[in-house]
């Protein structure tokens, strides 16, 4: 341990004029920011016995933050947190002192979600220049907490070894396990982007790297051979683990270049020719849980039937991801939009924000779309989990009132219209949403409902002709026997009907 000398030494780096007493009781410890594991108590008491003799310490250094999560993690607050000085302050609190001399990094507040990597590196560049120094499995540990957190490799292995004071292959020996998964997962969002049918330049924007090299990652990067692994006894789930990406995409890969058919027979799936499509379970391969998620196998369906390889398919309301995946699988391009896209981001950049506002007439889709494939939220079932879920500013559909809910899907029909090419099909799934659930089947009143009939009206009236209704209903084992006993003796008539509407674009509308 270095031994602090006195009077007239300050940090390198600090400035007395912004040099000022903090009361030690509104300082937090982050052990996420300071770089050592834990404190050491012979530094500690080293310090607490030179304070008894009148020694001087430099002042610690401290940063305000913002955006700081509190004690239950449940909200943000503020905060000023110690980048260096931590065992100066536990001995001034233990010698009674309840101020101690501070200086602070940057002199405005710093949005700490933000900033915590620079937060972390200043941190430790001040535990390498004095004091108790960091020990080599210190550093190691905050080389590995940078790194995990810089999947663009922001922070250079170089860049890293100049701050924490070593060599430039010590760095390399630290992080290069997680630099490869890195890669490795960085590589297959690409592929997984490009196979949806995003331009290398729209890639190049998202990722934030240049196009040229994700060109040379769509034309090289290889997962190896998946039926290797399978043979060896491997499930699927462990070769997408192996290799760093979501299992939608090795199952992708896996099936690259087989029919439809034999797709259908590879997921354990059958195929349907008639038409009622009968799906209780969602394929949990495939989208995330979802408020209203929807089975996979109906979406391979629609693609089985109404597209072809290659089709561009736009989904409004994306959800969980489950039309994207299936999309994937199949072959066929997909654009797909959210209203709680920003939310999920980083795991799932393939769906873009976006606030369907038809009046406005915003249509962010490039190219016109082969097929549409638009399940929204039936009307007010699932009204909270959507409020849960949607972006705070803007609510969710499933809270407008029944006429404006009826206004958004004409002016969302119309607005399809114009932006849809001669071919283009529109499968639109929804159900009837009665008010059932404690009235009389005799006695619900039509104005408290919106059924199936009620959309085919708004289609015929913007230009769509239904040219086929496939019923996909939902099970009734949803329902416990006291709930059902409950509606029979009160004769409500509940509903398990689900319908997908698969129109076409009349030119001109009617």
């Amino acid at each position: 341990m270095e031994q602090f000398t006195f009077k007239n030494k300050r940090l390198a780096g600090s400035d007395p004029i912004n040099m000022k007493p903090i009361k030690i009781k509104d300082l937090t410890w982050d052990p996420s920011i300071y770089p050592r594991t834990s404190k050491s108590r012979q530094t500690i008491n080293a310090y607490a016995e030179a304070l008894e003799i009148g020694a001087q310490f430099p002042p610690i250094k401290i940063q305000r933050v913002f955006n700081y999560p509190d004690a239950d993690g449940n909200k943000t607050t503020q905060a000023t947190i110690i980048l260096d000085g931590n065992h100066r302050c536990s001995a001034f609190q233990e010698k009674g002192i309840q101020e101690i001399p501070a200086i602070e990094w940057k002199d405005h507040p710093l949005d700490y979600e933000k900033n915590k990597i620079p937060l972390l590196l200043e941190s430790a560049r001040c535990n390498t220049i004095h004091g108790d120094r960091l020990t080599p499995n210190d550093k190691k540990r905050v080389a590995r907490d940078i790194a995990s957190t810089d999947p663009e490799c922001k922070y250079t292995e170089d860049a890293l070894a100049e701050k924490l004071g070593v060599s430039q292959q010590t760095v390399n020996a630290w992080i290069t396990d997680i630099r490869v998964r890195q890669r490795t997962n960085r590589n297959s969002i690409i592929l997984k982007l490009s196979r949806l049918g995003w331009t290398q330049e729209k890639i190049s924007e998202t990722m934030g790297i240049k196009q040229q090299r994700i060109s040379q990652i769509t034309n090289n990067t290889s997962f190896g051979n998946i039926c290797n692994l399978l043979s060896q006894g491997h499930n699927m789930e462990y070769i997408a683990a192996h290799y760093q990406m979501d299992l939608a995409l090795t199952w992708a890969i896996r099936l690259q270049g087989k029919t439809d058919q034999e797709k259908f027979k590879e997921l354990g799936w059958g195929l349907r020719t008639w038409d009622q499509w009968n799906f209780n379970e969602c394929d949990e391969r495939f989208g995330d849980d979802w408020p209203g998620r929807i089975p996979a196998q109906l979406i391979a369906h629609t693609l089985f039937y109404f597209t072809k390889p290659n089709d561009l398919v736009l989904d409004p309301m994306a959800g969980g991801g489950v039309v994207p995946d299936t999309c994937l699988l199949f072959e066929r391009k997909c654009q797909a939009f959210d209203l709680a896209a920003q939310d999920k981001q980083d795991k799932r950049p393939e769906i873009e924000y976006h606030h369907w506002d038809p009046k406005k007439e915003a249509w962010p889709v490039l190219k016109k779309p082969d097929l549409i494939f638009f399940d929204p939220p039936y009307y007010t079932k699932k009204k909270k989990e959507y409020e849960q879920k949607a972006n705070k500013d803007i609510p969710s559909i499933s809270s407008y009132t029944k006429k404006d809910y009826k206004q958004f899907f004409k002016d969302f029909f119309t607005l399809a219209h114009k932006n849809a090419k001669p071919t283009t099909t529109l499968a639109f799934l929804n159900a009837d949403w009665r008010d059932f659930e404690s009235t009389p089947a005799a006695e619900e009143k039509p104005d408290k409902a919106i059924t199936i009939f009620d959309y085919h009206s708004l289609l015929s009236e913007t230009g769509w002709k239904t040219i086929f209704r496939i019923e996909c209903p939902l099970s009734s084992e949803r329902l416990t026997g006291n709930q059902v006993q409950k509606m029979q003796d009160k004769r409500i008539l509940g509903t398990i009907g689900r319908t997908l509407l698969i129109a076409k674009k009349l030119t001109p509308p009617l």
